[in-house]
């Protein structure tokens, strides 16, 4: 899956979304529409969507599975980046069940940027 792919799985899954995929500079490159996706999963978790953001998190780890190299590189460093920053302030039973819906590989993805980054 590249891309390209990707936008069609995330507006599928948050039909906002389309709005700012017409952008088109926002559906060039895997980064951009990460980060489009990620903004999106933020506002979710800000707004305490549980439903939607639960959908977001499996479709994150379906886009990360089955996506090519480019745009697996682009979730690891984008949103699972951003994760933390996300759910700093969450109360831990809410932070817990995010993470809980992350797929393993996702999981040890942060894990690893989190723990072992040698800060």
């Amino acid at each position: 899956m590249n891309h390209t792919d990707a936008v069609t799985e995330i507006i599928k899954t948050i039909p906002e979304t389309q709005e700012d995929f017409k952008e088109s500079y926002k559906t060039n490159s895997p980064f951009m529409v990460i980060s489009v996706f990620t903004k999106q999963i933020r506002r979710l978790i800000k707004e305490n969507d549980q439903k939607i953001l639960i959908k977001s998190i499996l479709k994150m780890n379906k886009l990360y599975s089955k996506g090519d190299v480019a745009l697996k590189n682009a979730i690891e460093n984008i949103f699972i980046y951003s994760l933390d920053s996300f759910t700093f302030c969450c109360e831990p039973t809410y932070k817990k069940m995010i993470f809980s819906k992350m797929s393993p590989p996702l999981q040890e993805n942060y894990f690893h940027q989190v723990y072992k980054s040698g800060i």
